[in-house]
């Protein structure tokens, strides 16, 4: 691996932001050794307040309110871009243009017009870019994806996933740009990103979707503007039915009125020889049967195995995995923390990243498609890969 440093900036210090900086402190502690030597040169937030106070917090060399003064810096090498949806666009604009690397949260865009003009810049692009669907970086979905591939499962009958949370279920609720067609906000492209990428790339792709949505309050309080209400113009909810070319059928739904429901990213898949499931709330088990072992007198062998994934990631080329122990429990974060030494590898050299930009506007497509298709109340052809 290269020993030079590498410049780190990050573009928005909300949530996501945050999270992609807590990966880059602790990368060095995971893995041995690390992918590569980094720095935290810049970081970029709207306010000189806030920008400053995500300085401190984060460990950067300087900030700004300027995203041009981070993407455009002679020692910045990789750009997160953790921006509300609305603003990728201007962003991956300046990192493309100036050769960056790019790490951007999902979904790629806010419109499918947005992701058709950012393809158009993509030609002669030689920077390593990839999407944020962190999900696909846990073991449980890694063990998932091998034994898809090694023909496990066979071929696929039907499936089931969802993607839900209860956050919206009151309707008073004060809400931000995330309820906003315009801002590219929404569940289909907030929830529904996760578990169509998931589905996807385990056993995708699907040939077309019937989708219907709703919207669960039409006004709500502004969590920008006290005092006012807004109009919510995007769904709360929205519950798929996707078709292979070979004939699979399936159901997925996302949902943030799912009342009870934490972080509940779920999918359960069967076919000619086994089936499979997984629950997001119970990350260290991937739960498989195997139709294919005998049955018999007091059930033979037949039922479903927990496979203890745990954090049993792959060792590193010539290292190992420092923190934590491969069995202690799993959480949110150590996904992100992975994907992100992914991306970091790729960068070095270690091979593509995936899931790539271009996977990550293909999915863009797939979600509009899904939006067409609850407007419409009709299936709707999807694109292909």
């Amino acid at each position: 691996m290269s020993e030079r440093i590498l410049g780190v900036g990050v573009l928005g210090f909300g949530f996501m932001g945050r999270m992609h900086t807590y990966a880059y402190r602790t990368i060095p502690l995971h893995y041995d050794p690390a992918p590569g030597r980094f720095a935290l040169r810049a970081v970029c937030t709207a306010h000189a307040a806030t920008a400053e106070a995500a300085k401190q917090a984060g460990g950067f060399d300087r900030c700004t309110t300027d995203p041009r003064a981070v993407i455009e810096a002679d020692d910045v090498d990789i750009v997160h871009v953790c921006t509300p949806n609305q603003a990728h666009l201007d962003a991956l604009r300046l990192a493309v243009a100036a050769g960056r690397h790019i790490y951007v949260d999902k979904p790629v865009t806010a419109s499918l017009a947005e992701a058709d003009a950012l393809a158009g810049l993509l030609p002669g692009y030689r920077g390593v870019a990839q999407v944020a669907l962190q999900n696909r970086f846990l073991p449980a979905t890694m063990k998932a994806k091998r034994l898809v591939d090694e023909g496990f499962i066979g071929p696929v009958s039907h499936f089931r996933a969802a993607y839900l949370h209860g956050g919206s279920i009151d309707p008073d609720k004060a809400v931000n740009w995330k309820s906003t067609a315009a801002a590219g906000g929404g569940v289909i492209r907030d929830l529904g990103s996760h578990v169509l990428d998931l589905l996807d790339w385990l056993i995708g792709p699907f040939a077309a979707v019937h989708c219907a949505s709703r919207i669960w309050s039409r006004q709500r309080p502004s969590l920008d503007r006290p005092g006012e209400r807004m109009t919510i113009d995007v769904e709360d909810a929205a519950v798929m039915l996707l078709r292979s070319a070979d004939g699979a059928i399936g159901s997925v739904e996302a949902s943030k009125i799912a009342t009870g429901s934490e972080d509940e990213l779920r999918f359960e898949i069967h076919g000619r020889h086994g089936a499979m499931r997984f629950n997001l709330m119970q990350p260290n088990y991937l739960e498989v049967f195997d139709g294919r072992l005998p049955d018999g007198d007091l059930g033979g062998r037949h039922g479903w195995q927990q496979i203890a994934c745990v954090q049993r990631y792959p060792v590193p080329d010539g290292g190992r995995l420092k923190l934590p122990s491969p069995k202690n429990a799993i959480g949110w974060t150590r996904a992100h923390v992975h994907a992100i030494y992914c991306f970091l590898r790729s960068v070095a050299g270690a091979g593509p990243a995936s899931p790539s930009l271009s996977d990550g506007l293909r999915l863009q497509r797939v979600l509009e498609a899904v939006r067409e298709s609850a407007g419409r109340g009709a299936w709707v052809d999807l694109p292909q890969r």
